[in-house]
């Protein structure tokens, strides 16, 4: 009598039948071993479902730079700029060679990157487009780029001292309001957040004990 085989609809297993009196208890398990085996498939399809790396960062309001990007001085109009990591819309940027362009001259501009549409400048110091990642700010001559200051990178460290025992600001550089902020004592003394504002997209607004305390900032 020919042996037939019946191929499982999910994973592919091929399930032996001998005849008409093949064991029906061996053909279940072969079921249900289908029916439940996971393979890399399965594994995409739930990452798929709950959300990807991407919609994390970005319901997470989380962009900029991660390490590297390194704003430089430069003879033109062109900023030196490192290569690095940085996120913008949830995407991950990591050229060797970042090309940013030429900034406004005589101005004193910021320097943005759209995971759409690449890198810009704005005077403003705020995000055209909601997740863009801030890169930090270009001061230009007519023909140069005379000073730099590079972003705080996701979980940078700031460095707090406060000048009196009283209020105190200091700018946060992230581009965005931080999602959250430690402060680490490198001082006797203390130094916490005002209420009820403690931070916004420019800065962080900070209370100190004692004038000289010193302490860290981590920020994301």
């Amino acid at each position: 009598m020919a042996i037939v085989r019946t191929i499982l609809p999910r994973k592919g297993i091929i399930q032996p039948r001998h005849g008409d009196n093949y064991e029906a208890d061996m053909d279940s398990n072969w079921s249900l071993i289908d029916s439940l085996l996971q393979d890399s498939a399965d594994v995409q399809t739930a990452v798929t479902a709950a959300g990807t790396v991407e919609a994390w960062l970005q319901d997470r309001g989380l962009a900029g730079v991660i390490s590297g990007f390194a704003l430089a001085t430069s003879a033109t109009l062109s900023p030196g700029l490192a290569g690095g990591v940085l996120y913008a819309q949830g995407k991950r940027y990591a050229p060797a060679s970042p090309a940013p362009g030429a900034a406004p001259a005589s101005s004193t501009s910021h320097l943005w990157y759209n995971a759409a549409s690449g890198f810009y400048y704005n005077l403003t110091g705020v995000a055209a487009v909601s997740g863009d990642a801030y890169l930090g700010v270009v001061t230009t001559d007519s023909t140069h780029v005379t000073a730099v200051t590079s972003a705080t990178k996701i979980y940078g460290q700031l460095s707090a001292a406060a000048p009196a025992p009283s209020n105190f600001t200091i700018p946060h550089r992230l581009g965005r309001t931080p999602t959250g902020a430690v402060i680490r004592m490198t001082s006797g003394g203390a130094i916490w957040f005002q209420s009820p504002t403690d931070m916004d997209a420019t800065n962080l607004y900070l209370v100190a004990s004692d004038v000289g305390v010193t302490a860290k900032v981590q920020v994301w």
